[in-house]
């Protein structure tokens, strides 16, 4: 297993025998999705980091776009993009499930929902256009309304039941560095927790969870990887 973020030079590591290797990035959001969903199912694994501004030559044999997360199954089949994975996971390694087949059709619909979520946070952080931080919040948002009602009327800590499911582990990540956000625009936003119970009460309950514990990141962290990644002067392993 790769701590370091491998570079142009490094050697590519040989692969476990009975282990699903991913390749990652420690403080990507993508990433992190599918290590909580290996985590969370038990899953053998082993992580290779990748520095993804100075790509080794081997990855692109991988990932021919060279971008992270990527996952190699013990069989050898490569899979890409971080939702595509985990529900790759979640079919062949059923057990404990993800998705609640009562409301699943509905998770599907909360997920398209939510990758909107996912876009804006994105533009934010990487400064794609020029939308105020606060209006970028307030269209954020306005998409929870959803899941707050959602939540509210399953009447469940998390979104699958009495557990974590596939809703929660894709949301997670980016509500664990939403407070990045305020640092990197270095400005206060107003986000009404009084709006939101019982989505507050999720983001507690989540917070609980031994495998989210073991994968957690600090978005202090992740501001100052953000900041150095869009200056150009990023050391995954010095941040």
């Amino acid at each position: 297993m790769s701590t370091l973020h491998l570079g142009p030079g490094s050697e590519q590591p040989p692969r476990v025998e009975g282990n699903i290797r991913l390749y990652s990035m420690k403080f990507c959001p993508f990433a992190h999705r599918v290590r909580l969903a290996l985590s969370f199912k038990k899953i053998p694994h082993d992580i290779v980091n990748i520095n993804l501004k100075n790509k080794p030559e081997w990855y692109l044999k991988v990932h021919p776009e060279g971008k992270v997360p990527a996952l190699v199954d013990v069989d050898g089949k490569v899979v890409t993009d971080s939702t595509v994975i985990v529900n790759y996971l979640e079919e062949k390694y059923p057990e404990p499930p993800l998705y609640n087949k009562a409301t699943i059709t509905r998770d599907l619909e909360l997920l398209d929902t939510y990758d909107k979520i996912v876009k804006i946070f994105s533009n934010c952080i990487h400064k794609k256009d020029t939308t105020p931080l606060q209006k970028a919040v307030d269209e954020i948002c306005g998409y929870l309304v959803e899941f707050e009602e959602e939540l509210k009327s399953r009447n469940t800590p998390f979104f699958t039941g009495n557990t974590p499911g596939m809703i929660d582990i894709l949301m997670w990540p980016f509500v664990e560095r939403a407070k990045a956000l305020p640092i990197l625009y270095n400005e206060s936003l107003n986000f009404d927790k009084e709006k939101f119970p019982c989505i507050m009460k999720w983001i507690y309950e989540m917070k609980q969870q031994g495998f989210v514990k073991k994968n957690a990141s600090s978005y202090e962290v992740f501001a100052k990887v953000v900041e150095a990644s869009n200056a150009g002067t990023i050391d995954y392993d010095n941040i």
